[in-house]
Parts: C-alpha cells; structure tokens; sequence
C-alpha cells in the first residue's frame, strides 16, 4: 500500500470521525427525535442550518461530478443552471411560505399530507408519495454511486467502488438512524460549508497549474477545438429544446424533490424561507456554478484525458496535486452523503406516513418513528445494491429523478391558485407524467430533440387541467376552510 493510499483512508476516516461527532453527538436532540415529526422535519430549523442543508441536499455530487463532467464533455450549456435557479427561487418564494404556513397549521410531515388534505382523497396521497419514492431510488443511486466511484478513482482501483458505496452507506445510515432530520441538517452544514472550500481551492490549482489565471484556462479550451465555448443552434448536445427542458426539469424538480419541499414544512418560520429565496441563487451561481465551470474548462486546458467525463475532477487533481485530490474525495463524500441522508429521512417519511400510517391511523408517535428507523436500514440497503448495477452518468440519473418530480407541480398548484382543480385531474396529470418519462427515458429517446420529462411535464398539465374541468371539484367550503390559515396570515412571512 502507498503512502498516498494511507494518507488517503486517515483523511477519510477523520472526515468520518468529524461526522458522526456533529450528527450523533452535538446535533442529537433526544426530545426532538422523540416524536416521529420531531425525527422526520426537526423542531423548527433556523435561517443558517436550514440554508446549508438545503444548499447540501441539493448540490449533490453532482457538483464534482455531473456538472464538471458535462462542462468537459459537452461544453457551456451547463452553465444555464445559472438561469434556471433563478426559476427555482421564484418557486421558493410563491410556494415555500405557503407550504410552511399549511403545515405549522395541520403539522403536515410529508407532500401526500397536505395534497390529502386539501383533495380529500387517500388514493392521491399514495399515488404521489410512491411515484415520488420511485424517483428517490435514483438520485440516491447518482449519489452513491459517485462516492463510490471518486474513491476507486482516487486510489486507483485499490479500494473498488463497492467498498466506497458501503463506507458511505453506513456513515450516513448511523447518524440518520439515531438523529434524523436535526443531526442530518446538521451534517449538511458541515458538509455544505467543506465541499464548497474544497471545491474553490480545486479552481485555485487548475489555474496556477495552467498558468495565464482564467484567460489562460479559456484560451486552452478554445486550443482544444470544437464548440466547446458555443451554444448550439441546430446540432449537438446543447440545443435551445434541451436548454429548456433542462430549465423546467431542474427548477421544478429540484424544488419539488420530496426533501427540499419537506424543508419548507421544517422551518422556523415563514421568514425563514423568504431569506433563503433571496440568497441561496446568489450562493450557487457564483459560490457553485461557477468553479464547476472552471473545472470542467480546466480539465480540458490541461489536456487531461478522462475515460469517464464524471471523474474529471478527481482525475485532474491526482494528476497534478495528488494529495490535494484527497481533499476532493472527502468534497465528493460530502456532497453525495448530505443528499443521501435527505432522501432517507424523506423516503422513510413517505412509506412511514402515507402507506403503514394509513393503515394504523392510531398508531403511536414513538411506533411510526421506530418503525421509520427499520425502514432507513432497509432503504439504504435497496439503494446500495442498485447502486452497484452498471448504469448511465450522474446527470442523467439526476435528470430522470428530478423530471419524475417536477410532475407534482400541478397538483400543488391547484390547492393554491386553482379552485376548479379536482382529485381525478390530480391523478390522471400525475400518472401520465411518470409514465411517459419513464417511457421516453427507457427507449432514450428525446422526442423532438426535448428531454423527456419535458413531454411528462406537458401531457401531466394536459390531462390536469383537462380532466379536472369534467370533474367535479372540492366543495367551496372546505376549500375555504382549508386554506384560511392563509387568510389569517395574508403576510406569509410571519
């Protein structure tokens, strides 16, 4: 064994230490985890924790992985991330405050709470809650898999990929078991802050490395050929169709994701959110979005060949400052293990709440969180051996995750800004959406040249509006009387 290989598991190993110290010993709050909606959202979350785990959970390892390996592969197009989170933040800003104001009132836990409540109907509750488990399994697949994958890469084969995903695997799984959603938050802070360090201090050494600062790094991109540097107006990867699929699926996925809309239920308040929809787009444009693209560019200056485009990063770095590429494996730990422990908390939530919940509506708080703890155990391990089968890139898993979630969006809407909307318009939009994504993904085919949750998005707004104006909808008083704690509180901030 090398001494980089010994440097490397101490780094890792630490890094574990750091974790566990944060999410099974500062953030364990045994009276918050006493109940099952203390364990699944906390106890009201303030401004900086909530922030960074939202961040955390978001900017998965996608960020050394995906996006890098996008930018390497297929050039500027990833950059319109920078657009579509401004779409995100305008999502945050309209429903955020409302989804928080709705479950401070009825102590919503899960998206199928407030969707039941409003539709009244049980059938819509377990249709969106499994349909948004079968999109969790692969974000959380892209996560483990990208752990797994950085570590292989960083010790050159000595530790396969297997034992990475079991390492991540089990971290995640022992602080979420005992702490939830309090010690996962928590974790996502210190994870969130980390990979955001590591990842400018990445940018810092391609571009002494390359020599000539930033100028330098795109003059070797444009030395390297191609359209690299240029939006495609016809052919290629990045088309003005794929842009705006990427647009919706990303800013409406992203936002209705199960854990991201869990976080508005979890706040401490309506302002809380607010102050998150004002600066958390300013954070990723140019603490994120940007030294991803000076990664990506900066893998192609420096002439390195990436048999696989989503290594770019860890590649780079064991090749020109090796024990600094340590440093980007515990970035990529932390950024896969903050979005896996989210989507276990939720995906236990789901199943815990929507489905056996159901069945035992009298059930004891302190039974429904035991039991979450079980399912966590099993998820984690479903997760772990799909993650070991050979599939596609991380963004394209990410996208197929976040298009299945952004099929929500139209029921949501109904309960907030449409009366006529109906439980059977709900559904069928919902089924059709999943389906047809499923579909298109499956055969890969981009039909028209747009991303197939474009299609699912259309054909689910389609058969909602459609159906519901031949259905018959909620009764006006219980709309009423459902949505008067807004009324109560038109300034949704409070």
């Amino acid at each position: 064994m090398s001494t980089h290989t010994i440097v490397s598991i101490i780094a890792l190993l630490a890094y574990t230490a750091l974790m566990l110290y944060v999410g099974i010993g500062k953030a364990y709050d045994k009276d918050v985890v006493s109940t099952s909606r203390g364990f699944f959202i906390g106890g009201g979350t303030g401004y900086f924790v909530l922030f960074f785990t939202t961040a955390a959970t978001w900017f998965s390892t996608w960020i050394y992985m995906g996006a890098p390996g996008s930018f390497y592969k297929n050039g500027i197009g990833w950059i319109a991330g920078a657009t579509w989170q401004l779409l995100i933040m305008f999502l945050m800003g309209v429903f955020g405050t409302r989804l928080w104001r709705m479950a401070k009132s009825y102590e919503y836990v899960t998206p199928g709470d407030l969707l039941d409540g409003y539709y009244q109907s049980s059938g819509l509750r377990k249709t969106i809650s499994l349909g948004q488990l079968i999109f969790c399994f692969p974000y959380m697949m892209a996560q483990v898999s990208g752990v797994g994958l950085a570590v292989s890469t960083l010790t050159a084969g000595f530790i396969p990929s297997w034992l990475g995903c079991l390492y991540a695997a089990v971290v995640v799984g022992l602080y979420v078991y005992f702490g939830g959603f309090k010690s996962q938050a928590w974790v996502d802070t210190m994870q969130g802050i980390m990979f955001t360090i590591i990842l400018w201090i990445t940018v810092a050494i391609m571009i002494w490395q390359n020599g000539g600062g930033v100028a330098g790094l795109f003059a070797g991109v444009e030395r390297a050929g191609g359209d690299l540097l240029r939006y495609l107006t016809g052919e290629g990867y990045w088309t003005w169709k794929m842009y705006l699929s990427f647009f919706l699926i990303q800013a409406i996925g992203g936002y209705f994701a199960p854990y991201v809309w869990q976080r508005a239920y979890a706040a401490k308040s309506g302002k809380t959110i607010l102050k998150i929809a004002g600066t958390l787009g300013f954070f990723y444009v140019f603490a994120i979005m940007l030294p991803v693209m000076l990664v990506g560019f900066g893998g192609i200056s420096l002439g390195v060949e990436a048999a696989n485009a989503d290594s770019i990063m860890v590649t780079t770095m064991t090749q020109f400052a090796p024990y600094v590429a340590i440093f980007v494996v515990v970035g990529i730990l932390a950024a896969g293990m903050s979005t896996i422990s989210s989507i276990l908390v939720t995906t236990s939530s789901l199943v815990t709440v929507d489905f056996i919940q159901q069945a035992k509506p009298d059930m004891d708080p302190k039974k429904v969180r035991d039991i979450s703890r079980t399912l966590i155990l099993i998820i984690l391990a479903a997760a772990l051996a799909l993650s070991l089968v050979n599939v596609s890139g991380i963004v394209i898993l990410v996208n197929t995750a976040l298009a299945g979630f952004m099929q929500a969006i139209w029921p949501v809407f109904g309960v907030f800004f449409w009366k006529r909307s109906t439980k059977e318009g709900a559904i069928a939009g919902f089924v059709a959406g999943i389906i047809i994504t499923l579909a298109l993904t499956a055969t890969g085919i981009n039909f028209l040249g747009f991303a197939p949750g474009f299609w699912g998005f259309v054909a689910n707004g389609a058969l909602f509006f459609g159906v519901s104006l031949c259905t018959k909808p909620v009764p006006e008083s219980h709309r009423k009387a459902f949505l008067s704690p807004l009324e109560k509180h038109k300034t949704l901030g409070e």
